[in-house]
């Protein structure tokens, strides 16, 4: 088996492996627009959820007993405007994220399009340099220098193909990078203001339970609701040894 030259360029073309690399990014961005849509439709059908059970306590406030009412009426509204800010949130990731992933589509299929241009072109500068290269070995000291001379000048050619080829990459990673950071940064931003509000509305609700009190509330209910006073809870006409109920007793014997 021969061995390779020492000086012989290699004519492995960069296309496959970057080729899979832009495909790669184009599937990550696409999958974060898809979980986006996705995160939307549940966040939909939560609030759904969410506000059935925040019009079955809101209407149950109102009739309670109005020692309490006022607590369970702003517990409500803590919980509608915690359900109001996550699908203002939800809106904000949409309108913002989801144009940003969609547009990488055309910017992948762009990329590969110059690069598969200047692959080929790459290919064919390599396919010359390997020529000269045997051309070189067989021709005598008379073509020798003027094969020296066009090696040298492929060989100048392919780096510049080269160079083109690593810009291209180096750019379109450094726009990736860029865009990636901005997307996630932006979410993580986004949630952080979602839960910080969401944390003092749900504080202010958790602080209209503890305002409630035991006692106040049983002595307005009963005071409100109850027929007879306690100290009445006992009929004194009902006791066995009271005079006048034992003679109405005896008489009905």
């Amino acid at each position: 088996m021969s061995k390779k030259q020492s000086g012989s360029v290699k004519d492995e073309s960069p296309l496959k492996q970057y080729s899979l690399m832009i495909t790669s990014t184009d599937l990550m961005f696409q999958k974060i627009s898809e979980s986006l849509t996705a995160t939307a439709t549940s966040a939909a059908a939560a609030r759904d959820k969410a506000d059935s059970f925040n019009i079955c306590l809101s209407e149950y406030s109102v009739k309670e007993n109005r020692a309490i009412r006022g607590e369970l009426v702003d517990y409500c509204e803590c919980l509608k405007a915690v359900e109001d800010k996550k699908q203002q949130t939800i809106e904000n990731i949409t309108e913002k994220l989801k144009p940003a992933c969609d547009r990488w589509k055309a910017i992948c299929t762009e990329v590969q399009g110059t690069l598969k241009t200047l692959c080929a072109a790459r290919d064919k500068e390599v396919k010359a340099v390997r020529t000269l290269e045997k051309t070189k070995c067989k021709e005598g000291s008379k073509k020798a220098e003027q094969v020296a001379g066009d090696l040298a000048n492929k060989q100048t050619e392919l780096a510049a193909k080269n160079a083109e080829i690593l810009a291209l990459m180096q750019q379109f990673h450094t726009q990736k990078l860029n865009d990636y950071k901005a997307i996630l940064s932006t979410y993580a931003q986004i949630q952080m203001l979602y839960h910080s509000r969401s944390l003092e509305f749900y504080t202010r609700a958790f602080q209209d339970m503890l305002d409630i009190q035991e006692e106040e509330y049983l002595e307005t209910v009963l005071n409100e609701t109850t027929p007879i006073s306690l100290s009445q809870s006992v009929p004194q006409n009902m006791d066995s040894s009271c005079p006048q109920s034992q003679e109405h007793l005896n008489m009905t014997k």
